[in-house]
């Protein structure tokens, strides 16, 4: 009898510890919202360059989003998407431009986090392949979005129209299109979160267009350079690269 309470104790304990060991998931919604200068950028509104002052409409702002991890608050990494293309050109009103563009992460083990890591841009590894080696249904399969002299992926587009005689008339065209290794950014942010069954957490990323044009490094000379289309526009394509890093918050 004694024996048969001792092993019936021990099937009790063990079960009681693999439930407290187990672990549901979670859901994260990160929801991108794109500024310029603070405010939602609705496309073809008009806005003002920064210092120079022209007349600005954005029609098109589209970038790959690229090992989207969290960081746990033992500094290990969960990785949980390598590859993405993130279009957020339907902002073509006040409302949508608020609401901005959610991007659905399911099914992640519940848990405290410490900060949100991911890279605009086409890691090195992916960007030294081209689209005819990925499936049709892989972001990567676009030839739409690969420069072929370039032997790159474009990371990011943004287009739109501007002023540059100053009648008011945006009649003139600028394609900021950024590729190349050297245009990869890691943006890195501190962010403390948690991760809790069956819920969803909703983390804010604001990228502000006006801090992309204007930011740490210097101020984009879209004058000289209203279109990027050739290797020889790398060492503006890394100034605005850098802006990037101080374009892109979290709230």
């Amino acid at each position: 009898m004694y024996r048969y309470l001792l092993v019936l104790g021990m099937v009790w304990l063990f079960t009681s510890c693999e439930k407290d060991t187990e672990k549901g998931t979670g859901n994260v919604d990160m929801v991108f919202l794109l500024q310029y200068k603070g405010e939602p950028l609705v496309m073809f509104d008009t806005f003002f360059y920064p210092v120079t002052g022209e007349m600005i409409s954005f029609t098109k702002f589209a970038t790959y989003i690229s090992d989207i991890t969290f960081q746990k608050n033992d500094n290990s990494q969960l990785l949980l998407k390598e590859i993405d293309y993130l279009d957020m050109t339907n902002a073509h009103n006040a409302a949508n431009a608020t609401k901005g563009f959610t991007y659905k992460i399911p099914d992640i083990p519940e848990g405290s986090f410490s900060q949100l890591r991911f890279g605009i841009g086409v890691s090195e590894d992916l960007n030294a392949m081209a689209p005819k080696d990925f499936p049709s249904n892989s972001v990567l399969s676009s030839s739409a979005n690969y420069w072929t002299s370039w032997k790159s992926y474009i990371f990011s587009r943004t287009e739109g129209k501007i002023d540059f005689n100053g009648d008011n008339k945006m009649e003139d065209f600028f394609t900021l299109h950024a590729g190349g290794n050297d245009a990869y950014t890691q943006i890195d942010l501190e962010k403390t979160f948690t991760v809790t069954k069956d819920k969803t957490t909703t983390l804010e990323i604001v990228i502000d267009i006006e801090k992309y044009l204007n930011g740490s490094e210097s101020l984009y000379d879209i004058r000289s350079f209203p279109s990027i289309h050739s290797l020889e526009h790398i060492p503006v394509i890394k100034i605005l690269s850098k802006n990037m890093k101080g374009a892109v918050s979290i709230r």
